[in-house]
């Protein structure tokens, strides 16, 4: 978890492909501590980080059983931004904004208007406008 939170936190200059594929690896871990770090650190890599890889790894953490993972991926999406967007990553945080804790709908709320004009399609609309308050 250490490991992870320290990669992220050195930035964009350390998204060298070894650190992302480790990144990536470690969203897979037992420990969710480690999930959940890994993806925060994904996020703060930048641009770099939004691989394809990346991004699968990070959709698959939005529906992960522990809250903080999913936290985790919901806030490197929101930082990824225009990068992330793509459909699968648009489906994920539609599914967000279905969820029954208000911390998702939230975040994907936030992380819809991030993505900007890519995420601006009818079904993200009637989503924001039927959202539950």
């Amino acid at each position: 978890m250490n490991v992870c939170q320290v990669l992220g936190n050195f930035g964009e200059s350390t998204a060298t492909n070894d650190v992302i594929a480790a990144l990536i690896n470690a969203t897979r871990d037992e420990d969710s501590d480690v999930r959940s770090a890994a993806c925060e650190a994904l996020g703060k890599l930048g641009e770099k980080a939004a691989t394809n890889e990346a991004i699968a790894a990070l959709i698959n953490a939005t529906r992960d059983e522990d809250f903080l993972v999913q936290m985790g991926a919901s806030e490197a999406f929101r930082k990824l931004a225009e990068k992330a967007a793509t459909n699968e990553v648009v489906a994920a945080l539609l599914n967000d904004m279905r969820d029954e804790e208000s911390y998702f709908r939230i975040g994907a709320c936030e992380a819809l208007g991030e993505l900007g004009e890519k995420a601006a399609t009818n079904e993200v609309i009637a989503a924001l406008i039927n959202a539950k308050r």
